[in-house]
């Protein structure tokens, strides 16, 4: 099995152990790690590292829950939620979004202007 291969599983098996859903999440920022663990992998997000975080309203709920993903772990599990083959349970809250920036609005270093 490739690491690839065994990337996706371990997605794929955090989707169906409703560690997160199987849907787009309603909002998701990007920027430097903040030491939280990552919710597909559960391997340390190293503050020189990038970390995504998703955030979901669930069961029709108005409280939001957070969730810190390597890059390579949301492929995967972009990868996986797009197959359409797994089934997603319930997700709970976790960390806040302090500090990070909008994924919309990350740049490339090569494609910023002056400072």
């Amino acid at each position: 099995m490739s690491n690839e291969d065994a990337l996706r599983k371990t997605a794929r098996d955090a989707i169906r152990a409703g560690k997160l859903p199987d849907r787009p999440p309603e909002q998701m920022w990007g920027g430097p790690g903040i030491g939280a663990h990552c919710t597909i992998c559960d391997q340390p997000i190293g503050r020189n590292e990038v970390e995504f975080e998703l955030q979901f309203a669930w069961n029709g709920a108005s409280s939001l829950g957070n969730y810190h993903v390597h890059p390579r772990c949301f492929a995967a599990w972009e990868l996986e939620r797009e197959d359409g083959d797994v089934a997603g349970g319930s997700v709970l809250p976790a960390a806040s979004t302090e500090g990070m920036m909008p994924a919309g609005e990350l740049e490339p270093e090569n494609k910023r202007g002056p400072a």
